[in-house]
């Protein structure tokens, strides 16, 4: 089985792609800064630091920090990881219980600046994140203007397919390929970082796979017998009993997403049509499923659709689009812009993950 293209075959929601362009031609053209869940309470052992990085990645920063702080790595947590190639903003702690902490500002320089110092009572934990914003360049731009404003549209009343995308599976797949291989021949994965990466990356495998199949029968921003509902902007979900006008009402006003399962142990939550369907996934990918179910991953749900919130387009000079937007923890920026156009990236670029 090869997953070379598996992001590349998934299917549209709104027709395809009205033109293409070149993303991240340059950092500034790729920007994101997070808005936590949370307010720092403003006291506490823990050090928050908003830092704004340019050409580094998450991993870089923590090294940083690290060093200049004089504490071990696992001292210092963050949110969600940012990519090299980008000018972000990311919060970061770093615990340093009964101490000041060093003269943060010293570490300002081309590819790091200190935005805000405060303090809380606990860690910066994965995921707390309400939403990262974007504001991200497309250059070299080729595209139909009148086409490009109709999926901005589309885009705007019902959402995009919440795709994983090449992040999650590595350059060309290798993630998927090595959790195949490994799982297939039944052998232990015994580095821990590793590990996480690749079990995320085939319950990913089979989210697509799932979402895919409702975007092929344009189900998957609608209400489906069996369904499972989750909240906007939680992770709570519950079971549909029945299609109501309440149920279809509140999927328009983005109130509820339709969900897909993240594999696991557990009894499924989602019935009749749905559960037939997602059962016929989990059958063509067993070799997945069987290894996913002897890590002992608890089953979960994460939406189908993600609605951009605030979302822009501009056109900026010299054949360059600009869009702006926030989504919530968790989504890709990317998938949002596949829906529009199809866009490379510089040859560095192309390893991300």
């Amino acid at each position: 089985m090869t997953f070379e293209t598996h992001v590349d075959n998934l299917p549209f929601a709104h027709g395809g792609y009205a033109g293409s362009g070149l993303l991240r031609g340059q950092n500034s053209h790729f920007k994101v800064s997070e808005q936590l869940s949370f307010e720092p309470s403003g006291e506490g052992e823990h050090i928050f630091l908003l830092i704004e990085k340019d050409g580094l990645n998450t991993d870089d920063v923590v090294k940083i920090l690290s060093k200049y702080a004089e504490v071990p790595r696992r001292s210092i947590s963050f949110a969600g990881m940012k990519d090299r190639h980008a000018i972000t903003q990311q919060w970061f702690s770093v615990q340093m219980p009964g101490k000041e902490g060093p003269d943060w500002e010293q570490l300002n320089d081309q590819s790091i600046q200190i935005k805000q110092v405060t303090r809380h009572i606990k860690k910066l934990k994965r995921g707390a994140i309400k939403f990262n914003y974007f504001e991200i360049v497309i250059s070299h731009l080729e595209a139909d203007e009148d086409l490009i404003q109709a999926r901005a549209d589309q885009i705007v009343q019902r959402g995009v397919p919440n795709y994983f995308m090449e992040q999650r599976f590595g350059y060309l797949g290798n993630n998927l390929t090595r959790v195949n291989k490994l799982f297939s021949r039944n052998e232990p994965i015994k580095n821990r970082k590793l590990k996480g990466l690749l079990l995320s990356s085939a319950r990913s495998y089979l989210f697509n796979s799932v979402l895919s199949a409702r975007v092929a029968d344009k189900s998957w921003d609608k209400a489906v017998a069996g369904d499972a509902f989750i909240l906007d902007g939680s992770r709570q979900f519950f079971k549909g009993e029945a299609i109501s006008d309440d149920i279809t009402d509140r999927l328009l006003r983005h109130d509820i997403h339709p969900s897909g399962p993240m594999f696991g142990i557990g009894d499924s939550i989602v019935s009749s049509d749905v559960k037939d369907m997602e059962r016929v996934i989990f059958d063509d990918n067993t070799v997945f499923c069987d290894g996913l179910i002897k890590e002992k991953l608890e089953s979960a749900r994460r939406p189908l659709r993600v609605i951009p919130h605030e979302f822009n387009i501009k056109y900026l000079q010299n054949g360059c689009l600009n869009m702006s937007f926030k989504l919530q923890s968790g989504s890709y920026a990317t998938a949002v812009i596949r829906e529009i156009l199809r866009v490379s990236n510089k040859p560095h670029n192309k390893v991300e993950g």
